[in-house]
C-alpha cells in the first residue's frame, strides 16, 4: 500500500517492504509522472516519449526509415499515375474505334444544357475551373484492401520503438496521466498599446542594427574574474603572429577577439525572476506545482533507504530528468556596458506587470534542491560510462558549472533549509563529485568535459577547500576529490599543481594531521584529559593527500614546484605518529622529487 500527501512540505510513505522499490515498476511510474508534471510547467523531454512525432530527432534510423517510407509512397502513386495514363490511352483508342458512339452523348449533354439556359442566368452556379466539367473516371485496381490512413487524423494510431528509446531515457507515453482538475480558462488581459519610441530608442535600434552587421568576428565569453586571473596562454594562441602581439598587452588571449569589445562578458547572478508587486497564480498552475514537488519528494525521499542507491542509478530516465534540472534555467546574462554618454535617456513607463509566463520559479527552486540531494545520495553508485553522452554530458556539465560559478544562488544556503543551515548547491555538487570520483570511469568523464579553463577553475576551487581549516567536512571531500583527479591524468595533475598554493595546501594538511595525532599522544593531554579541538583525519585520508603529491612529482615539469616544501615533507615522513602507509608514500615523493 501506497499513502502519500499532496502537499509538498509534507510527504508520507507507507510501504510494507522493507526496501520500497522491490515493488515490480514502482519506479517506472513514478518516473512517468515525474516527467509528464515536467512536460506540463517547463515543456521539457517530450522527445523522449513513445509515439511523440518529435522522438524521431533522437532516433537516427527513424529518418532512415522515414526516407524509405517517403520513396515507397512516392513510388505508388507513380505507379497509379501510370496505371491511370493507360487506361485513358485505353479509352481514347476504343472511342477512336467507335466513331459514332459519342453523338448520344453529345445529344443528352445539350439535352441537360438546354434547362440551364432558360433559366435566369444569375442562379447558375460559377464554375471554379474547366476540370469541374470533365466526367469522374473511375480507376479499377486489384489491391482488395484498404489502405490504411488513420495516422493522418489528428491522433498517433502507432509508434516504433526500441531498446534504444529506453537506453536513452526515454519512457511510455503520459498522455494518459492527469495531473491537474482545475481548469485553464482565464479571462485574457487587456493588452496596452506599445509606447512610441524615443528619438535615443531609434538611434538605438539603428545602432544595433549596424553593430550586427559589423560584428561577423570570433567572440569569447567569460566572465569578469577570467578576465582579470586568466594568465596568457589560457587560451589557444591564433597562428597570425600579429594577433599573438596584441594578445601580450592583454593577459585572456584576447587575439581570438580581435578587440577587446568582442568579449561578452557574463554576469556573476544568473537571470531570475522579476519580483513584481502582484503575481497571481492560476488554481491549475498552483496544483500542478504541488503535485510535481510532491512527486519530486518522493523521489528524494527514496533515495535515503539503503539499497536504493543502487536501483535508482541504473534508471536512464532517472538519471535523464535529474541531468535536466540541474541547470534548467539557469543562465548568466550579458554584462550590460557603461553607456559612453551622459546624456539623461528618457524614461519610458511600460508598467509593472507580473510575469505569468514565468510562474514556475518557486517550483523550479525546490526541484533544483531535491535534484541535487537525490544526485549526491545515488552517485556512490552511479557509473557514468554506462550511459549515452546526452545522458551523462549533462550532469557532469551542470555539476561543473555548480563548482565554479560565482553567483550567491550556488555559496548560499537553499532557501528552503533557512539561513542557519549550511547546505547549499555548491556544497552537494562537492560531495557528488566526490563519490563519483570513486570509479575510474567517472573520473576519466569528468576529466574529459570541457571547456579545459573551467577545469582550471574547478581545480583553484578545490585547493581553496583543501587550505580551509574552518569547514573540514568540505576539506576532506575536496582531498579526496583532488587525489582521484590527480592519479587519473598527468594532465590533471600538472594543471593542479600549477594552482597557487595548491602543494603547500596538500603538505599542510599533512602537517595538520600529524599536529592532532601529537596532540593527542601527549602526556598533557592524558594528564587533563582535555578533548582535542579536532579529531585528526584518518589514515585514509592522509594516504590520499600523499598519492595526490606523489601523482604530481610524478610529473616531469611539476617537479621544480616541490623544492621549496622538500624539508617540510622531509619532516613529516620521520614523525614518528605517522602511519606507515603514509611514510612510504612520502618517502616516495620524496625519491621522485630526488631524480631532477
Amino acid at each position: 500500500m501506497l499513502a502519500l500527501s499532496v502537499t509538498p512540505e509534507v510527504m508520507t510513505l507507507c510501504l510494507s517492504p522493507s526496501r520500497p522499490l522491490q515493488l515490480s515498476g514502482f519506479l517506472e511510474l513514478l518516473v512517468e509522472y515525474f516527467r509528464k508534471c515536467l512536460i506540463d510547467i517547463f515543456g521539457i523531454l517530450m522527445e523522449y516519449e513513445v509515439g511523440d512525432p518529435s522522438q524521431k530527432a533522437l532516433d537516427h534510423n527513424a529518418v532512415k526509415r522515414d526516407d524509405s517510407q517517403s520513396l515507397a509512397d512516392e513510388s505508388g502513386k507513380e505507379e497509379e499515375d501510370a496505371e491511370c495514363m493507360d487506361e485513358e490511352e485505353d479509352e481514347e483508342e476504343d472511342e477512336e474505334e467507335g466513331g459514332g458512339k459519342p453523338e448520344p452523348e453529345d445529344r443528352s449533354g445539350t439535352a441537360l444544357a438546354s434547362p440551364d439556359a432558360t433559366a435566369d442566368p444569375k442562379e447558375k452556379p460559377r464554375q471554379a475551373s474547366k476540370f469541374d466539367k470533365l466526367p469522374i473516371k473511375i480507376v479499377k485496381k486489384n489491391n482488395l484492401f484498404v489502405v490504411d490512413r488513420s495516422d493522418k487524423l489528428g491522433r498517433v494510431q502507432e509508434f516504433s520503438s526500441g531498446l534504444l528509446h529506453w537506453q536513452l531515457g526515454g519512457g511510455d507515453t503520459t498522455e494518459h496521466i492527469q495531473t491537474h482538475f482545475e481548469s485553464k480558462m482565464e479571462i485574457p488581459p487587456r493588452r496596452r498599446p506599445p509606447p512610441p519610441l524615443s528619438s535615443t530608442g531609434r538611434k538605438k535600434d539603428q545602432e544595433g542594427k549596424a553593430d550586427s552587421e559589423e560584428q561577423q568576428e570570433k567572440s569569447i565569453i567569460a566572465t569578469i574574474d577570467d578576465v582579470l586571473s586568466a594568465r596568457p596562454g589560457a587560451l589557444p594562441e591564433d597562428a597570425n603572429p600579429g594577433t599573438q602581439a596584441e594578445s601580450s598587452k592583454f593577459p585572456f588571449g584576447i587575439h581570438q577577439a580581435k578587440s577587446h569589445r568582442n568579449i561578452k562578458l557574463l554576469e556573476d547572478e544568473p537571470r531570475s525572476r522579476d519580483e513584481a508587486p502582484l503575481c497571481t497564480i492560476a488554481h491549475w498552475q498552483d496544483s500542478l506545482a504541488k503535485r510535481c514537488i510532491c512527486v519530486s519528494n518522493i523521489v528524494r525521499s527514496l533515495s535515503f533507504v539503503p539499497g536504493n542507491d543502487a536501483e535508482m542509478s541504473k534508471h536512464p530516465g532517472l538519471v535523464l530528468i535529474l541531468g535536466k534540472l540541474i541547470l534548467l534555467h539557469h543562465e548568466h546574462p550579458e554584462r550590460k556596458r557603461a553607456p559612453q554618454t551622459y546624456e539623461k535617456e528618457e524614461d519610458e513607463d511600460k508598467g509593472v506587470a507580473c510575469s505569468k509566463d514565468e510562474w514556475w520559479w518557486d517550483c523550479l527552486e525546490v526541484l533544483r534542491d531535491n535534484t541535487l540531494v537525490t544526485l549526491a545520495n545515488i552517485s556512490g553508485q552511479l557509473d557514468l560510462s554506462a550511459y549515452t553522452e546526452s545522458i551523462c554530458l549533462p550532469i557532469l556539465d551542470g555539476l561543473l558549472h555548480w563548482m565554479v560559478c560565482p553567483s550567491a544562488e550556488a555559496q548560499d544556503p537553499f532557501p528552503t533549509v533557512g539561513p542557519n543551515s549550511v547546505l547549499s548547491p555548491q556544497r552537494l555538487v562537492l560531495e557528488t563529485l566526490c563519490k563519483l570520483s570513486i570509479q575510474d570511469n567517472n573520473v576519466d568523464l569528468i576529466l574529459a568535459t570541457p571547456p579545459f579553463s573551467r577545469q582550471e577553475k574547478f581545480y583553484a576551487t578545490l585547493v581553496r577547500y583543501v587550505g580551509d581549516r574552518k569547514n573540514p567536512v568540505c576539506r576532506e571531500m575536496s582531498m579526496a576529490l583532488l587525489s582521484n583527479l590527480a592519479q587519473g591524468d598527468a594532465l590533471a595533475a600538472r594543471a593542479i599543481a600549477v594552482q597557487k598554493g595548491s602543494i603547500g595546501n596538500l603538505i599542510s594538511f599533512l602537517e595538520d594531521g600529524v599536529t592532532m595525532a601529537q596532540y593527542q599522544q601527549s602526556q598533557h593531554n592524558l594528564m587533563h584529559m582535555q578533548p582535542p579541538p579536532l579529531e585528526p583525519p584518518s589514515v585514509d585520508m592522509m594516504c590520499r593527500a600523499a598519492k595526490a603529491l606523489l601523482a604530481m612529482a610524478r610529473v616531469d615539469e611539476n617537479r621544480s614546484e616541490f623544492l621549496l616544501h622538500e624539508g617540510r615533507l622531509l619532516d613529516i615522513s620521520i614523525s614518528a605518529v605517522l602511519n606507515s602507509l603514509v611514510a612510504s608514500v612520502i618517502c616516495d615523493v620524496l625519491f621522485q622529487i630526488g631524480q631532477l
